[in-house]
């Protein structure tokens, strides 16, 4: 079998440094533009960092094609793009948060308790070490539990 994708070149230390850098640089960039515009306005901000910090991230890669110590490569530039889309929505995310907290709490807080006890009945059913003997297991239970529901 041909192996066409080179994992290492695709997925190696190089593309991720350029996908922190890029990440890093982005979200920097946002959380000044949130500080000194607030939320309400910083989709339209952030627009312009992505184009900006796009267009710098691909003219970089040509530049190091001139570079002696570099090489232009595709996939760094990818890299680079999908580490500033991925800071921008970050920062997209926390605006959210920030202009919707009172409906974000209550509807975590409303999901919570189940998400809590779906956590607690996972443990129970992969418990290692019972705590208490029964003469059905606690998984059987479960089991019986969860048919009678109607899963």
């Amino acid at each position: 079998m041909i192996n066409l994708l080179d994992f290492k070149l695709i997925f190696g230390l190089d593309k991720l440094m350029h996908f922190i850098a890029f990440t890093g640089v982005s979200i920097s960039i946002g959380v000044l533009i949130l500080i000194f515009t607030g939320p309400q306005d910083v989709k339209g901000h952030l627009k312009v960092v992505w184009f900006t910090l796009v267009t710098i991230g691909i003219i970089e890669e040509y530049r190091q094609y001139w570079d002696p110590g570099r090489s232009a490569e595709f996939l760094d530039a990818m890299a680079n793009i999908a580490g500033v889309s991925i800071g921008v929505g970050i920062i997209l995310g926390i605006s959210f948060l920030i202009i919707n907290k009172q409906r974000v709490l209550s509807n975590i807080f409303r999901v919570y308790p189940i998400l809590l006890m779906m956590l607690l009945l996972g443990l129970l059913y992969i418990n290692e070490r019972p705590f208490l003997r029964m003469d059905v297991s606690v998984q059987e239970r479960i089991r019986g539990l969860a048919a009678l529901i109607g899963f």
